[in-house]
C-alpha cells in the first residue's frame, strides 16, 4: 500500500520534531531552573503530538496483519485516532493554564475527530485513508507549532536586552 509509505515519511518528521525536545529542555528553562506553566504544557503537548503522530503512522501496518479488508483497516485506525484526539482535547480544555484562546484552538482537532467519526460511522460503510491522514497531519502540524511557540523569544524580552546598552557604532 502506498499509504504506508506516506505514513512512514510523516512518522519520521514527527519523530524529528519530538527529537528537538531535548534542545528545548536545554535552552528553555528560566534562570531558577524551572519552567513557566504554559511552557511546560507546550513542551508536554509537543511530545504528545509528535509521538502520537508517530504511533498512529505505525498503527495501520500492524492492524493490516490482522485484516485484509482495507475499509475495516481504516475504520479501526480512524476510530482509535478519533478517540485519542477527543481524549487529548478534553484534557487540554481542563488544564489550569488553558485560557479562552487555547480552548478556541480546540476547534480544529474536534473537527478532525468529527471527520474521523464520519469515516468510521459514515453511511456508505467505506472507510478511507484521507480522513485518517487529516488526523495524523493535525498531530504533526500541532507538534511543529508548539515547538515554534517554545523556541520563540518574546519581543519584550529582546527589547529588555537592548535597552540601556550603548551602540558602539554610534558617533
Amino acid at each position: 500500500m502506498t499509504e504506508f509509505g506516506q505514513l512512514y515519511a510523516i512518522a519520521q518528521i514527527a519523530i524529528a520534531i519530538s527529537g528537538f525536545a531535548a534542545l528545548v529542555v536545554a535552552f528553555k528553562q528560566r534562570r531558577d531552573g524551572m519552567w513557566s506553566a504554559a511552557d511546560a504544557d507546550r513542551f508536554h503537548g509537543m511530545l504528545v503530538h509528535g509521538l502520537s503522530a508517530a504511533f498512529f503512522c505505525i498503527l495501520p501496518p500492524v492492524v493490516a496483519v490482522f485484516t485484509e479488508n482495507t475499509e475495516r483497516l481504516w475504520s479501526i485506525c480512524s476510530a482509535l485516532l478519533g478517540i485519542q484526539i477527543l481524549a487529548q482535547s478534553t484534557l487540554i480544555a481542563l488544564l489550569p493554564s488553558s485560557n479562552m484562546y487555547t480552548r478556541l484552538g480546540l476547534i480544529p482537532p474536534l473537527l478532525a475527530a468529527a471527520l474521523l467519526g464520519a469515516n468510521v460511522f459514515g453511511g456508505d460503510g467505506l472507510a478511507e485513508f484521507g480522513p485518517y491522514l487529516v488526523g495524523i497531519l493535525w498531530h504533526t502540524f500541532q507538534s511543529g507549532v508548539l515547538f515554534f511557540l517554545l523556541i520563540r523569544v518574546p519581543a519584550t524580552r529582546m527589547l529588555s536586552h537592548t535597552v540601556g546598552k550603548k551602540d558602539d557604532n554610534a558617533t
